[in-house]
């Protein structure tokens, strides 16, 4: 029984990034949250602690009575009212991303070059009560590949391309495709492998015995056989064991089997 030559035709990145889940990972929200009771540039967590918001840290950190919280970039930290949460009308530097400029398909040709649909572009300047907020460029159809991620630093719409990776990384994922702006928060859209840039066209190759590897939203992305052949299957048929076969170079692909089928190595 030759179980890895049925699966042939679904090591394409777009399988494996539906089918496991895995090629939009993880959804953060980053919308800031609500200020704290006093002091500047900071906000309440998810338990109700006050902390300073992304890109500031504590302006007097041995003094717990002050909650004034300064940049860590070399802005000017305009203090401001400093709500940042990008609520108001699209295109007026709010940070919302939801302008109209271009088309919105998502429709860039793949090719791992960057020269795909660019989205909206934030304007130079951001109010003082836009501090601290966030600007995707690629709304959620456009899909996260090849957006752009900017913060509003003192009072400058400033990109920043390490934020989200870092973001990913800080919840266990190894890298972000890029962000989207779902219309109430900018998202992380986060996966597994090396991140590395690629052609969505590229050949899947085996990272190991288990990790396949092929170019998702054109980077990088591995995926585990074992886990596609317990969980996903073949043709709705889930095996006990997956491994990444590149017996046939060009036609690289996930072998999976059952104690006892021929061939199976359990």
């Amino acid at each position: 029984m030759s179980l890895n030559r049925k699966l042939q035709s679904l090591k394409a990145a777009v399988v494996f990034g539906g089918v496991l889940g895995l090629g939009f990972g993880c959804v953060i929200d980053l919308s800031p949250s609500e200020p704290c009771a006093s002091g500047s540039n900071n906000r309440l967590d998810s338990n109700g602690e006050c902390e300073c918001k992304p890109f500031y840290e504590w302006c007097e950190p041995t003094n717990d009575a002050n909650l004034n919280c300064c940049s860590t970039t070399g802005g000017s930290g305009t203090e401001g009212s400093g709500d940042g949460d990008g609520d108001a009308e699209a295109g007026d530097g709010d940070g919302d991303g939801d302008a109209e400029a271009g088309d919105g398909d998502g429709e860039g040709d793949g090719d791992g070059d960057g020269d795909g649909d660019p989205g909206t572009l934030p304007p130079e300047d951001c109010s003082a009560d836009e501090e601290g907020a966030f600007w995707c460029t690629h709304d959620e159809p456009m899909g996260p590949e090849g957006s752009r991620f900017f913060t509003c630093q003192g009072g400058k719409w400033v990109e920043d391309t390490t934020f989200l990776d870092d973001e990913c990384k800080f919840i266990g994922w190894d890298f972000a495709y890029g962000c989207i702006d779902d219309g109430v928060s900018v998202v992380p859209i986060c996966g597994d492998g090396s991140g590395a840039a690629c052609n969505n066209s590229d050949p899947a190759f085996c990272v190991d015995d288990d990790q396949i590897a092929y170019c998702d939203l054109s980077k990088e992305t591995w995926d585990s056989c074992q886990v596609f052949c317990q969980d996903v299957g073949i043709d709705g048929i889930t095996y006990e064991y997956g491994e990444c076969d590149s017996s046939i170079p060009d036609d690289v692909a996930c072998f999976c089997c059952d104690s006892g089928d021929e061939g199976c190595p359990i």
